[in-house]
């Protein structure tokens, strides 16, 4: 099952190895054009959570259980098999992203974490990451992120738009659909 997942996620750094990146550690190259940097996480109050995303890549089906953890000084994950196996581990300190475990050396931790703030920063926040050829657009509960009016990203939340909320997420170009369904979470106050 790991070995399949890890299939998943260096198939979606490959499709992204093809953009130009601007040499910046906390950017990174999206799958279907442009680039995106890491911005800061004090945008967010902190908060940790348990997911579960259950993948869709050139129609193979994948289930990956997520570890988030979000505060001012950073955001942490691990993405760990059904039965608890770490699979993946990467760490943004507002300055870099570290990976402690990655199963394909092809995928850039960056992206991953990338990912993740355009699904749930603030508009405002994620727009100040996109380089100026990709365009946000935030409505109905549905985010896009679009080069060329093209559909980089398309993300679709379901309930109240918190950031630890469930959603859906497609990369068009990458032929991949996350469901992400929150399992367990914690607040910090």
């Amino acid at each position: 099952m790991m070995r399949r997942f890890s299939s998943v996620l260096a198939g979606l750094a490959l499709i992204a190895v093809s953009a130009c990146n601007s040499g910046d550690p906390r950017c990174t190259n999206l799958p279907g054009g442009g680039h995106y940097c890491m911005q800061e996480t004090s945008v967010l109050p902190p908060f940790d959570v348990q997911q579960k995303v259950e993948a869709v890549f050139n129609g193979r089906h994948e289930t990956m259980i997520v570890e988030l953890e979000v505060d001012r000084d950073g955001m942490r994950f691990a993405g760990l098999t059904p039965f608890g196996q770490k699979m993946i581990q990467a760490s943004y300190d507002n300055r870099e992203v570290k990976a402690q475990v990655l199963p394909d050396a092809r995928l850039e931790p960056t992206l991953l974490l990338a990912l993740l703030q355009l699904a749930l920063w603030p508009v405002d926040s994620v727009r100040a990451g996109l380089d100026e050829a990709l365009v946000l657009d935030e409505r109905d509960g549905q985010r896009h992120i679009l080069m060329n009016g093209n559909v980089v990203m398309e993300v679709s939340y379901t309930g109240d738009r918190a950031a630890y909320g469930d959603m859906h997420i497609v990369f068009p170009s990458a032929k991949l659909e996350l469901d992400v369904k929150t399992l367990d979470t914690h607040i910090a106050k």
